[in-house]
């Protein structure tokens, strides 16, 4: 899945980051929405989303990130009430 799918898929979440003050709230406000990170792309997921001066991804970040970061975002059902999202670089 790529950024703009996961972003379709979890629109709160990212509305909800854009507000984020710090890493701390940003990692619990992925818990609550089951979204896990790979070692080395918690900083840069934390950078796109939570930029202090963007409500949602522009189109100019998502292609800053594909081209730069090369997230990969797997969905995962592990049979609970929603599903985890894995993102990794």
């Amino acid at each position: 899945m790529d950024l703009q799918e996961f972003k379709s898929k979890k629109p709160q979440f990212v509305k909800e980051a854009s507000k984020c003050k710090d890493e701390l709230e940003f990692t619990r406000l992925a818990e609550k929405h089951g979204i896990k990170f790979g070692a080395g792309c918690f900083e840069k997921a934390y950078a796109l989303f939570c930029s202090p001066n963007t409500k949602e991804l522009s189109e100019d970040s998502l292609e800053n990130v594909s081209g730069g970061a090369n997230f990969q975002i797997a969905e995962i059902g592990l049979g609970g009430p929603s599903d985890t999202f894995i993102v990794t670089l």
